[in-house]
């Protein structure tokens, strides 16, 4: 018999894990939350921001509301803990330049203001500018979200020293301290975590590991906060007046150094401050993932880009069972069943050579 028991364990160290985590607590669930601690000496694992190079309008509609409602959240918890920013999104072969160019057409429609940009320096490559887009600040986000987790009671557990299962009917079992710990729902909200705790066998056979890295660059600012190469598989973050930059690298790992060395070497090169590997996921469809396991009723969320922590209302709504009915659509279209649904709901989403 366990020692403990909660309604929802929540798995990932993703600022979408911990989001979720709050919103469920702030509706009376009891939750847990399973992964690597904070650390200021940890290297950045993700660029939050708000916005992403869609090309479906639901999703970009979905995404702009989700925005509004996460800020107003963040903005709650003091400032600081995230900015407005102009990102920048380049695309550089033709299919990327049209997905892109369909992007933007989407974009105005729903109010954002989407610029192209003209750079010399991009030769041929295509670039749009975002305005006012929100971006989580590493170091101030963290420390915020962990005071907001303290206030609602959520349960953390490091994954380094947690043993943790989970049955065919979804509920993790967990042990920790010497204390047996029981949730009805395990949640798996980050790459890492789904391929940590769930064997290759019950993953949906459209989602794929991705290749990945995250590098701390010193010595160069760049020309905005948040810039993407999407054929590259390359996304460079900044904080203000900061010269030192997170670099998150996708794609084959063999070229990876030349594709990051290429992009940012130029006027004057930066100093490797820190690197690691990262364990990642894609859909061959482009499109996130949210739904259970094959075999198990566990519930995973993957491949919701840059702007996931910003879905979190979203995904706490659906584990509720009170998700909107454009929300409920949204989601369904996205699960393990979406079969030959896969041509309404892909995303272009170039994977670098």
């Amino acid at each position: 018999m366990a020692d403990d028991s909660f309604d929802f364990a929540i798995l990932g160290a993703t600022p979408l894990a911990g989001l979720v985590a709050g919103l469920l607590a702030e509706h009376g669930k009891s939750v847990c939350l399973v992964g690597a601690p904070f650390s200021p000496f940890r290297l950045q694992r993700s660029i939050d921001i708000s916005i992403a190079p869609v090309t479906r309008p639901g999703t970009l509609a979905l995404m702009k509301a989700a925005e509004t409602e996460t800020g107003r959240l963040l903005a709650g918890w003091g400032k600081g803990n995230a900015v407005r920013v102009d990102p920048l999104f380049i695309a550089e072969l033709p299919e990327s330049k049209d997905a892109l160019g369909h992007f933007r057409q989407l974009a105005i429609a729903l109010g954002h203001v989407v610029e192209p940009v003209v750079d010399r320096s991009a030769g041929d490559g295509q670039i749009m500018r975002v305005r006012d887009a929100l971006m989580l600040v590493h170091g101030r986000y963290e420390p915020a979200a962990e005071a907001w987790l303290n206030r609602l009671a959520v349960s953390r557990f490091d994954q380094s020293d947690t043993a943790l299962s989970i049955r065919k009917d979804g509920v993790a079992r967990l042990t920790a301290g010497g204390q047996s710990i029981e949730a009805q729902h395990a949640v798996l909200l980050s790459d890492e975590a789904i391929l940590r705790y769930l064997p290759t066998e019950t993953l949906d056979r459209c989602l794929a590991p991705l290749p990945g890295s995250t590098a701390l660059l010193e010595g160069r600012r760049l020309s905005a906060p948040y810039i993407a190469y999407l054929d590259r598989g390359i996304v460079l973050g900044q904080e203000h007046k900061s010269t030192s930059l997170t670099a998150i690298v996708t794609g084959t790992p063999e070229t990876a150094r030349a594709r990051l060395g290429g992009t940012i070497a130029r006027p004057n090169p930066v100093r490797l401050a820190g690197e690691t590997v990262l364990r990642l996921l894609r859909t061959t469809d482009g499109a996130p993932f949210i739904g259970p396991a094959r075999g198990l009723r566990a519930t995973l969320v993957a491949a919701l880009g840059p702007a996931a922590a910003f879905f979190a209302p979203v995904i706490a709504r659906h584990l509720l069972g009170t998700s909107t009915a454009d929300e409920a659509a949204w989601l369904a279209a996205r699960g393990p069943g979406r079969g030959n649904q896969r041509l309404a709901v892909s995303e272009y989403a170039p994977v670098p050579a």
